[in-house]
C-alpha cells in the first residue's frame, strides 16, 4: 500500500466532508420546511421561494485565487460560484452549517491586547496627522502673509 501524502489526505477528508454535508442536507430536506423547528422564520421565506429566483446585478471583489481557481474550470464560471453560494446558503437553512449566532467566541487575552494596541496606535497617528495638518496650515498662512506683506511694500502700498 503506497503513502498517502498530507495534501492526498486533506483533498479526501474534503471530499468526505463535502459527501456527508450533502447527504445532510438532502436528508433534511426529505422532512420538509413547512414545519422545521430547525429554520428560523424570517429564512422559511426564501427556502419556499420560486425554484428559480430572479437575478441581481451586484459588485463584489473576490480574493485572486478564488476566481483563477474558478476561471481555470472555462466558461461560466460565474454561474458555478453563484451555485457556490447557493449551496453554501441552502446548507445554511438545513442548519448544517452554523452561523455568527451559533458561535461562542471570546477574544483571547493576546488578541484583546492587539486590538487595543491597534485601536491606541491608530488614534495616536491620527492625531498625529491632524496636528501635522494644522502646523503646515499654519505654516502656509504665515507664508501667504510673508508674500503679501513683500508685495505691498514692493507696491508702496
Amino acid at each position: 500500500m503506497t503513502r498517502q501524502t498530507k495534501a492526498e489526505k486533506e483533498r479526501i477528508a474534503a471530499y468526505h466532508e463535502l459527501a456527508e454535508t450533502m447527504r445532510g442536507l438532502e436528508a433534511d430536506l426529505r422532512w420538509g420546511l413547512n414545519d422545521s423547528l430547525r429554520l428560523p422564520h424570517a429564512w422559511r421565506a426564501i427556502a419556499e421561494g420560486p425554484a428559480v429566483p430572479g437575478k441581481v446585478k451586484v459588485t463584489l471583489r473576490l480574493d485572486e485565487d478564488v476566481v483563477a481557481f474558478f476561471r481555470a474550470m472555462g466558461a461560466g464560471y460565474l454561474t458555478r460560484m453563484n451555485a457556490v453560494l447557493r449551496t453554501f446558503m441552502l446548507a445554511r437553512l438545513a442548519g448544517l452549517v452554523t452561523g455568527p449566532e451559533d458561535v461562542r467566541y471570546a477574544p483571547t487575552h493576546a488578541e484583546e491586547m492587539k486590538a487595543l494596541t491597534r485601536e491606541i496606535l491608530d488614534h495616536a497617528i491620527a492625531e498625529t496627522d491632524a496636528r501635522e495638518a494644522r502646523e503646515k496650515a499654519a505654516e502656509e498662512k504665515k507664508e501667504l502673509e510673508g508674500m503679501r506683506k513683500f508685495r505691498d511694500y514692493r507696491l508702496g502700498k
